[in-house]
């Protein structure tokens, strides 16, 4: 397996998940929010930041990991597993509280160079809002490309751990597409 794509909500892991399959598997990582941050968390342009996405999306060997919807798509024409992070928002929000108070005043790894680390209200808002008003597109993602591509959906920590133990298994007892609660 060359390239993999990981997604979920905002603290679900998706950054310490593709540090850790990379160390396992010597993909290379590449992290959206590099594209989208500028120093001085400054937005970079949509358009910069899908010529990003494309240009790393066309490398032979890669873990993505990160949302931006409007390269959803295109990176999953070129994946062969898509690893979705479905994890209860409460977990969420304590795992962002954590890394804040970790890397406070320092750039994150997975951050864009000259972002030290914060904590916005907005950011926070959105991310408690996440379930409501993003996962229903990323549900809708999944759905679309179900039978296309291979989908691992994680909904538990135990589930992240078997995961990473076996990331080639073509099966797993983890609800999974369709059978999977996407209430």
């Amino acid at each position: 397996m060359d390239r993999i794509m990981i997604m979920g909500g905002p603290g679900s892991g998706k950054s310490t998940l593709a540090r850790r399959l990379g160390g396992t598997t010597g993909l290379p990582i590449v992290h959206i929010d590099q594209f989208y941050w500028a120093p001085g968390w400054r937005e970079r342009s949509a358009k910069e930041v899908m010529a990003q996405a494309t240009e790393a999306a066309d490398g032979r060997r890669w873990i993505f990991e990160g949302n931006h919807s409007a390269s959803c798509d295109y990176r999953a024409q070129r994946a062969q597993l898509i690893v979705y992070i479905d994890l209860p928002r409460t977990l969420r929000m304590w795992r962002i509280l954590k890394r804040t108070a970790w890397y406070y005043g320092h750039t994150r790894p997975d951050m864009g160079a000259g972002c030290p680390e914060r904590l916005s209200r907005d950011f926070l808002r959105w991310s408690w809002n996440f379930d409501r008003d993003a996962r229903p597109h990323h549900v809708e993602f999944l759905r679309r490309w179900q039978g296309e591509r291979r989908i691992v959906h994680l909904r538990r920590p135990r589930d992240v751990r078997r995961f990473l133990a076996e990331p080639q298994r073509e099966t797993w007892d983890i609800p999974m597409i369709p059978g999977a609660a996407w209430a």
